[in-house]
């Protein structure tokens, strides 16, 4: 199971059912102030894992492994020192970029995208898989990932990319088997097909999802449980990796609750039965000539470099100008405009979690629709950044130039700001109002318009 915040009470009431939890510990993490140190951790939510008994598994969304842009020393660092506490089997990271270097320098593009399948990209994503070895304790696989766009004239398939770069960097595969229904019916190559391009033994994981739709896109969503489709998919190819040793049930926990807690259970019992029936069918491997996949991309010359699908995809779904001439019509594929509207879901989400009193204070007083407004404006003056604390600080700073009048606003701003510092930093912080601040908080938690009727000069002082 996927041990996400939220999931707790969930895996402790299935203990018994559940053999693995995997962690993906960047949402633990945060800027620190200290140079010496740039990440820290959340060291209690740290200690809370190391004591659960599940063996672990550690999976990153922080620095994937197909992308140009190399990732920072301090986060790397920070995850080998998880991996180590957690005592991990294996480590595993996306095979996606999330960073693109354009003129004012490395952005965050606020969401995984999908490298150019080239040679080159090949070549680059072992480079950085075999980078990455060397700071592990343990052996990496990395994530067949989900590629929402049409498939490129003169790129390799899903599957001759995927086990070309297993190939050349001799690392595992994390078959990620929704990632690849998704491919599929979103016009990409098939489950099948693409399985048979891949050399199946390097497989040393297999993860199962639900999904939903979004403009006639199916997305991979971790939104509940795993179609009949595809998990009568999965009883067919499990007993064709033969080094699998473990099987991932991800859902994303704002989504469970819509579903009853005996159909979660059920989902178990029926992976489980998945899982026993593997277990007496003889596996065996694909025989893919490994030729084939060294040479899939035959076009390469005429494809774009990696650098610069980087900058011209982040700058297709970011609405950002990057002056780089790219030879493939990107603005023609559908899926850019699904991209688009991913980035602005989590971009929105970040900024309604991280910020929710602030976020309910504009709304009440100027509407959602206003809120709304407000959001677009400032996603055209900011790329994303990878913290949530991050993106919040600049949109309170966005929020300040912007001239609202909205009453206590800018001490409800500095609270929720202050908290997140006090959270990081373990050190209490002092924000003060013009009115009284737990009547104005309250009536912000339960979603209701304050009384300012109470006028003064108060303090509230956030211990840890």
């Amino acid at each position: 199971m996927i041990c996400l915040p939220g999931l707790e009470a969930f895996i402790e009431a299935n203990k018994d059912l559940i053999d693995v939890i995997e962690i993906e510990p960047q949402p633990l993490w945060f800027k620190s102030a200290a140079a010496a140190v740039p990440y820290a951790i959340n060291t209690d939510v740290l200690a809370q894992l190391r004591a659960d008994p599940h063996p672990k598994l550690v999976h990153g969304l922080g620095f994937p492994i197909g992308g140009s842009v190399p990732p920072e020393p301090g986060q790397v660092a920070l995850f080998a020192d998880v991996v180590k506490a957690l005592d991990a089997s294996w480590a595993s990271e996306h095979l996606s970029f999330s960073r693109a270097s354009g003129p004012d320098g490395v952005f965050s593009t606020g969401f995984l995208l999908p490298p150019l399948q080239s040679a080159q990209t090949v070549a680059l994503a072992a480079a950085n898989i075999r980078t990455l070895s060397v700071s592990l304790p343990v052996p990496f696989a990395f994530e067949t990932g989900v590629n929402y766009l049409q498939p490129v004239p003169g790129e390799m398939s899903d599957g001759a990319f995927f086990g070309a770069i297993a190939e050349e960097a001799d690392c595992a595969i994390l078959l990620d088997l929704h990632n690849l229904w998704c491919n599929e019916r979103n016009g990409r190559q098939s489950v099948l097909a693409a399985l048979d391009d891949m050399p199946l033994e390097r497989v040393c994981e297999v993860h199962l999802a639900g999904g939903d739709y979004l403009d006639g896109y199916y997305l991979d969503a971790h939104s509940g449980l795993v179609p009949a489709e595809l998990m009568q998919l999965a009883h067919a190819v499990l007993p064709r990796l033969p080094n699998l040793k473990a099987l991932v049930f991800e859902i994303v926990p704002a989504y469970m609750r819509a579903i009853a807690h005996r159909h979660l259970t059920a989902q178990l019992h029926e992976l489980h039965r998945l899982w026993d029936e593997r277990k007496t069918t003889p596996q065996v491997a694909c025989a893919t000539p490994r030729g084939t996949l060294r040479h899939a991309g035959a076009l390469d010359d005429a494809l774009p470099s990696p650098p610069q699908w980087e900058r011209a995809l982040a700058g297709q779904v970011l609405g950002i100008a990057t002056d780089e001439p790219c030879t493939v019509p990107l603005d023609t594929d559908e899926g850019i405009r699904v991209l688009r509207q991913l980035v602005a879901a989590v971009r929105s989400g970040t900024i309604v979690d991280s910020m929710a009193l602030s976020y309910r204070l504009i709304s009440l007083t100027v509407g959602e629709s206003a809120f709304l407004a407000l959001l677009h404006a400032f996603w055209k003056t900011r790329p994303p950044e990878p913290f949530a604390t991050e993106e919040a600080l600049n949109f309170a700073e966005f929020l300040r130039t912007q001239a609202l009048r909205i009453p206590h606003l800018d001490e409800v701003l500095a609270f929720e700001l202050a908290s997140h510092q006090v959270r990081m930093y373990g050190q209490p912080k002092t924000v003060r109002f013009t009115c009284s601040p737990l009547p104005l908080l309250m009536a912000l938690r339960s979603a209701r318009m304050p009384d300012f009727t109470d006028r003064g000069e108060f303090a509230l002082t956030i211990a840890p």
